[in-house]
């Protein structure tokens, strides 16, 4: 059958583990723990992937892809590399694809199923894109598991005391926050926040707009081709500056015959933080917010621990440690995602073979509240059916009925948001179901299914008039979903569905 792998697919770089002998263990790929998450397509049609592909970053920018998870599931977005058009979920193919590939080589059998991280804060269209690529990749994909779930799992597994962690994972393009309360070997997510659009990357480029305006490179010069190859250059100096200042006070930037002139540079850690200090505001604010979300004090969480590899900036465990205590910093900080990921995958594989890890219990929380718009009292609201840090899979269910007389069919317009005030750009996509036209109002009932891995599903039927459910609802205000299910069971109504899929 072959063995399961974990997979982190990350924005800047990917890794991979397998549970295996009692113990879990980084795949190398190509003789490496991690590998950039860079794709490059040259003008033979050779595609290259991860190191090779990252060198090629710097010779030609406009045929390689960097940072394509940041577009997870925007279906607008495409990159044209020579010649050959290519979707996000196309470039996390081609990555998972390596990945497996580079597996099944070291391991030396097939690797068929693969548990992958993505962060808590992924949207249900971001997840069902990243379930695709795993498919088109060849993989039965057992589990959409989030990253800070997957590192407390790697940190917390057979730990003897009963813990509450916090979870602080700032990758190179996401940042999510989790709390999880762990007794034994179950977790359990209490709450979870983020942003999907903050990540090392951002700290990179206040650095590079920073030399930007200091050797005042104009805008036309920066969007060239040759201010596209300079432009990598200079966000390679930077990164490295970046890492430089997490040990030393003071890095140089020093790059010659660059942008038709030459930069040298000296940035200091007080520069630093001066320029970032915006961006670590937001992670500190997400930190306070997922606390009152879950009902706790600073007090109450036994550790935090840090993800990812922009955690080791020195601002970031300051800003930790001011925040909430002196933070968790794991040493293969950039591998233990996909080691979570690896323990969840040899569980959901062969929980009954001697090989798997003692059993795990994970519970998720959602990430985002998803309503259905509707009026009411003449309002028209967004009436949420699942609400944020519900736990996974999650279900929620309204009644509603037809305005007008002889309606003959009705607009279940969908929302993720948290507000009942409808935002339009927060909506999702609708349903359309006809009903039948008569004077009196017609009865609708709304189901709303999350799955374990976050991605959702609309549900809607006429119900007959009469219904035992329309006089439940009318008398206590919940749907009775078992009964619901019954009828739909046993076809005495008929239900249209659609699988929220679309971006905003």
């Amino acid at each position: 059958m072959g063995l399961a792998i974990g997979i982190d697919l990350g924005t800047s770089t990917s890794a991979a583990a397998v549970y295996r002998r009692g113990k879990v263990e980084s795949l190398p790929i190509e003789g490496k723990k991690i590998m950039p998450s860079v794709i490059s397509c040259k003008p033979d049609g050779t595609t290259l992937i991860g190191h090779s592909a990252k060198s090629r970053l710097y010779i030609d920018p406009l045929n390689t892809i960097s940072s394509s998870k940041r577009h997870m599931g925007d279906e607008g977005k495409t990159y044209t590399v020579s010649g050959r058009s290519m979707t996000p979920v196309d470039a996390a193919k081609e990555i998972l694809s390596k990945i497996k590939a580079e597996a099944e080589k070291y391991l030396g059998e097939s690797v068929n199923d693969a548990v992958i991280t993505i962060p808590a804060y992924f949207t249900s269209e971001q997840r069902e894109a990243t379930k695709k690529a795993g498919e088109l990749a060849g993989f039965r994909v057992l589990r959409l598991l989030s990253e800070p779930t997957a590192a407390a799992i790697a940190y917390g597994l057979d730990k003897e005391k009963d813990q509450t962690i916090m979870v602080y994972d700032l990758g190179g393009g996401t940042f999510d926050i989790s709390i999880l309360k762990v007794e034994h070997n179950h977790f359990d997510v209490v709450a979870v926040d983020g942003d999907s659009l903050l990540g090392g990357d951002d700290f990179d480029n206040k650095i590079v707009q920073y030399i930007l305006r200091q050797v005042s490179v104009s805008q036309s010069l920066q969007g060239s081709q040759e201010g596209s190859i300079s432009m990598q250059r200079l966000k390679e100096a930077v990164e490295e500056a970046k890492k430089e200042l997490s040990v030393s006070d003071v890095a140089d930037i020093t790059i010659p015959d660059i942008f038709n002139t030459h930069i040298d540079e000296e940035l200091t850690i007080d520069k630093f933080n001066q320029m970032v200090e915006p961006l670590l505001k937001k992670t500190t604010d997400k930190m306070k917010e997922v606390l009152q979300a879950a009902g706790l004090t600073k007090r109450d969480i036994s550790r935090v621990i840090l993800v990812g590899g922009s955690t080791r900036m020195r601002a970031v465990r300051e800003a930790v440690t001011k925040e909430i205590k002196q933070p968790f910093i794991a040493d293969n900080v950039d591998e233990i995602v996909a080691h979570g990921a690896a323990i969840m995958a040899a569980n959901l594989s062969a929980p009954e073979k001697d090989m798997a890890p003692v059993p795990i219990e994970v519970q998720e929380a959602v990430p985002h509240s998803f309503g259905v718009g509707m009026f009411l009292n003449d309002v028209w609201s967004v009436k949420h059916l699942i609400s944020r840090n519900d736990k996974l899979p999650a279900m929620g269910s309204t009644l509603g009925l037809t305005r007008y007389p002889y309606q003959t069919e009705v607009d279940l317009p969908v929302y993720r948001q948290e507000s009942i005030v409808p935002d339009e750009e927060s909506f999702l996509g609708k349903l359309t179901i006809s009903v039948r036209a008569q004077k009196e109002p017609v009865a609708l009932s709304s189901i709303f299914e999350l799955d374990e891995n976050g991605i959702l599903v609309l549900s809607s039927s006429e119900l007959p008039d009469y219904s035992p459910i329309i006089r439940q609802y009318a008398d206590t205000g919940e749907v009775n979903i078992p009964l619901l299910r019954d009828m739909i069971d046993s076809k005495q109504i008929q239900v249209k569905s659609v699988k929220i899929d679309t971006t905003k």
